[in-house]
């Protein structure tokens, strides 16, 4: 009975269940916060086993697979065995969705999309791995790479503002803050299909989106300092489709100047004026300028640097997911 059910392909001994170990090629801040995959997040898999004549068949169909506490195995809710000979070769996807599905000649495929901002922080992981049955592993490995972009924000003031003169005995000082109230990035195809083999993007150039990447009614006083400052952590990292930017992307940019002048009076030490006024800056800056493409499984960060009647300066930096071996765009 077991022999003749499509799922149960068992050795002529003690069958063997087919079990998975589960982890990140690195980590992201949506659904994997470690290269250890979470244990209460399940995934889907499927499996396609090659016979020695050539044959393929699907051995899995589809199977949510989730961490068994008892057991302490990845294990699928139907128990699937072992056949006695050829390859086996498992795709997998996280998080588990409608939109991905499984080929045997694509792997894991996916229609993505990423309308709005709540969005931005669900991340499309795959994976692949391949077992000869004769001599398969006690676990299968299923190690997951990320589908998409990693895009993040930086920001400082392009210097110090901050002055005082004195002139006939006389002091003035201006103290200029720099506060940051807004981000957005616009233009940005927010809708796709992902194809594992060969591993790309096809794009729905008709839809686009508006994305906050920060907006705070106090806003952020910037420092005139280094962009790994900790208060600029405040900026969010977003997951978004890997893409070449159309000319329409965009990166806009509110922050207001506070500057608060005062004269005093050496000789008395009385202060004869002290008044605040507040200056609102916007800009809207072409994204494509400073990067002209997002890949799959990098991650970028835009550095700004704003001030006063200056025009906004901006930096791209190009990374692998976990920041190391950067690559300044401009400076390759």
């Amino acid at each position: 009975m077991l022999s003749s059910c499509s799922q149960n392909i068992i050795h002529p001994g003690d069958p063997v269940p087919v079990v998975f170990s589960a982890t990140a090629s690195h980590s992201t801040k949506a659904i994997i916060t470690t290269t250890n995959y979470p244990l209460d997040e399940p995934f889907l898999v499927q499996a396609y086993h090659t016979s020695k004549g050539d044959k393929t068949s699907v051995l899995i169909e589809r199977e949510r697979v989730q961490y068994d506490f008892g057991t302490i195995l990845w294990k699928t809710d139907n128990e699937y065995f072992w056949p006695e000979a050829g390859d086996i070769r498992f795709y997998a996807g996280s998080p588990i969705l409608p939109e991905i599905g499984f080929t045997a000649e694509n792997g894991m495929v996916a229609s993505w999309s990423i309308p709005g901002d709540e969005y931005t922080q669900t991340d499309l992981c795959f994976a692949e791995a391949t077992e000869r049955c004769e001599s398969h592993s006690a676990t299968v490995p299923i190690v997951f790479s990320h589908a998409l972009s990693q895009v993040c924000f930086k920001a400082r003031t392009l210097k110090q503002y901050s002055y005082s003169r004195q002139e006939n005995n006389f002091i003035q000082a201006n103290v200029i803050t720099v506060v940051l109230d807004s981000v957005k990035l616009g233009g940005i195809i927010s809708k796709g299909r992902f194809t594992q083999i060969p591993r790309g993007w096809e794009l729905d150039g008709s839809e686009t989106a508006v994305y906050t990447v920060y907006k705070n009614d106090e806003g952020l006083q910037l420092n005139c300092d280094r962009y790994d400052n900790p208060i600029l952590e405040k900026l969010s990292t977003m997951l978004l489709i890997p893409q070449s930017l159309p000319e329409g992307a965009y990166i806009e940019e509110w922050h207001h100047i506070n500057v608060r002048s005062s004269i005093t009076d050496l000789t008395t030490g009385q202060i004869l004026s002290d008044g605040t006024n507040v200056l609102p800056v916007t800009q809207k800056i072409s994204l494509k300028r400073y990067c002209p493409e997002w890949e799959t499984d990098i991650k970028y960060t835009f550095r700004i640097a704003v001030g006063m009647d200056d025009p906004a300066e901006i930096t791209t930096a190009v990374t692998d997911w976990t920041e190391t071996k950067e690559i300044i765009i401009g400076d390759e």
